[in-house]
């Protein structure tokens, strides 16, 4: 029973270990970007204008 990996089986694993670790990173980059607020703190007086325009989408029965 010989136990030794061919050579095409050594480059399968390799290769899947770079593509997990490369969807590590994209998941890390991920959970970085929606964890950064991506506008700047708004003024008061915009803050009404947004709530104004959260209005105009709602429903109406």
């Amino acid at each position: 029973m010989g136990t030794a990996l061919s050579t095409g089986a050594v480059v399968a694993i390799s290769f899947n270990c770079i593509i997990a670790l490369l969807i590590l990173i994209l998941f890390h980059i991920l959970c970085k970007a929606c964890r950064t607020p991506s506008c700047p703190k708004k003024s008061p007086a915009s803050d009404a204008d947004e709530t104004r325009n959260e209005e105009k989408y709602l429903l109406q029965p």
